[in-house]
């Protein structure tokens, strides 16, 4: 019998799932020299791009809760190891055009396979109700943080 199934307390699973995803999502982000921030903004990105949104420096700030400094920051080590280009907007010239390069597309492609790996791993063993109470439970969860 697994020793942790006695331990009820929910800080134990939460704090042990949030390391083991944070240590599973770091060791895929290795080879590609790039921090769990630059990610996460790379993937950001690629969600405005692919529904042809203007990328605006403030929304970033907004769904990244980071300040100006920081986004700028982490677009500048984006480009500078080659996940993505930035060229002058065609109407303002204060603007900046972001595009992401094959190398940062390959990058996308590894997060989100290793998000479905992750899920997985998750879900495996549940019924397809335990799933759906589950996913339903995880929402209220997130509902509750206050999550945007």
């Amino acid at each position: 019998m697994d020793t942790h199934m006695n331990n009820n307390s929910y800080e134990f699973y939460l704090r042990s799932i949030v390391h083991a995803m944070k240590q599973m999502l770091d060791n895929k982000l290795l080879p590609y020299d790039i921090t769990n921030q630059q990610a996460r903004l790379l993937g950001d990105l690629d969600k405005r791009l692919r529904r042809e949104e203007e990328i605006v420096q403030k929304d970033l700030e907004r769904s990244m809760k980071l300040r100006g400094p920081s986004i700028t920051s982490l677009l500048q080590g984006l480009e500078r190891k080659g996940f993505i280009t930035r060229s002058t907007g065609n109407e303002d010239g204060r603007t900046k055009q972001v595009d992401i390069t094959e190398k940062g597309r390959a990058l996308i492609e590894e997060v989100e396979s290793s998000f479905k790996e992750l899920e997985q791993l998750l879900v495996e063993g549940m019924s397809e109700e335990e799933k759906t109470a589950y996913l339903r439970l995880l929402r209220i969860s997130f509902n509750n943080l206050k999550i945007e």
